[in-house]
């Protein structure tokens, strides 16, 4: 049961973290007056090989293709979150391990980039990344500190305290 738990609030997580860093590029990609941009950029390096800024096609098809890489990437990324913050219950000193989850996922996606390309690297910007990243880890962990009393009581009984 705490297994099918796990997976069911792993997807909410997961997908609050996809929601965060789509809203954030596509308010992005409005800004610039280019909307799906990002998406579009994204779903041509993957799918299409893309190297070149000009060769991006913002189509439907890369768009959706792309946004179901990316919420299954983060459902997978909210159930870690999840584990992560129930293990954490027992031995609080674990959520140092959400902070190495979310370095760690920061650093993988930058260098994804640029090894899929420099020019998405570029084009997105890495601030713009650092910033998607950091709003969906901020969203993320605060639905899970919210849904989890049990985390909260722990982590309130001085959790890297080793005396007691």
């Amino acid at each position: 049961m705490a297994e099918r738990t796990t997976w069911k609030q792993g997807l909410v997580v997961g997908i609050i973290g996809a929601v965060t860093v789509a809203v954030w590029f596509l308010i992005l990609d409005l800004v610039r007056g280019r909307p799906f941009f990002t998406p579009a950029a994204l779903g041509s390096t993957v799918f299409m090989g893309v190297r070149d800024l000009g060769d991006v096609e913002v189509t439907m098809a890369i768009i959706v293709g792309y946004s179901l890489v990316h919420f299954a990437a983060f459902i997978l990324l909210g159930t870690l979150v999840v584990v992560i913050a129930r293990r954490a219950r027992k031995t609080p000193p674990l959520i140092l391990g959400a902070l190495l989850v979310f370095v760690t996922f920061q650093a993988l996606f930058m260098g994804v980039l640029a090894i899929a390309d420099v020019y998405l690297l570029e084009e997105l910007a890495w601030w713009g990344v650092a910033v998607g990243n950091l709003l969906a880890a901020v969203t993320m962990g605060y639905y899970v500190w919210e849904k989890d009393p049990a985390l909260q009581a722990a982590m309130e009984q001085e959790p890297f305290d080793r005396t007691h």
